[in-house]
C-alpha cells in the first residue's frame, strides 16, 4: 500500500484537479457551444472528484479499522 503522505498527496491531486476541470474547461467549451467536449469535461471532472472521495473514504476505513 502507498504510503499515507503520498496517498493524502494522491487524494488532493485527483479532487483539486476535478475543480479545476468543472470550473475552467466546462465554461470554456459552454461559450464556444462545444457540446461533445463540455460533456466529457463535465464526465472527468466528477469522476476525478469521486475517485479522490472515495479513496479518502477507503483510506479512513482502512486507518480506522484495519491499521
Amino acid at each position: 500500500m502507498l504510503d499515507i503522505s503520498y496517498g493524502y498527496y494522491l487524494i488532493s491531486l485527483f479532487i483539486l484537479t476535478g475543480i479545476i476541470i468543472l470550473l475552467l474547461d466546462v465554461k470554456s467549451y459552454s461559450k464556444n457551444n462545444q457540446k461533445k467536449e463540455k460533456k466529457f469535461a463535465l464526465f472527468l471532472g466528477w469522476a476525478n472528484i469521486i475517485f479522490g472521495s472515495g479513496f479518502y473514504i477507503v483510506s479512513w476505513v482502512y486507518q480506522r479499522w484495519f491499521w
